[in-house]
């Protein structure tokens, strides 16, 4: 079987998030909760995917979060703000949905 696509592994990951039947994301779901349930998932598809289940604190040159624009400009690609070396800026950008798009 050929490695999985970068695509298909975050989205493999999102669909078992969604449809655990023991954690719901909408109800009680902690951040121990996600990082059991992805350390899990990338242990079970190390081989396949090429991952590895430490978090590698850097998550790539060409990886950006999305930048907290209400005109959509900070949504175009390499736009974000860069995940090379995560800092608060990064969690300052996080407030999606709430307060993207002018929410």
């Amino acid at each position: 079987m050929s490695a999985a696509t970068a695509d298909q592994t975050l989205y493999g990951f999102v669909y078992y998030l969604k449809r655990n039947p023991f954690k719901s994301v909408e109800a009680g779901f902690t951040h121990a909760d996600l990082d059991a349930m992805l350390k899990a998932y990338v242990t079970v598809n190390s081989a396949d995917a090429t991952l590895s289940a430490a978090d590698p604190l850097s998550y790539g040159a060409t990886q950006d979060f999305p930048l907290r624009d209400p005109t959509g400009a900070g949504w175009a690609s390499g736009a974000g703000v860069s995940c090379t070396a995560p800092t608060t800026l990064i969690t300052d950008q996080a407030h999606y949905p709430e307060q993207h798009y002018g929410g």
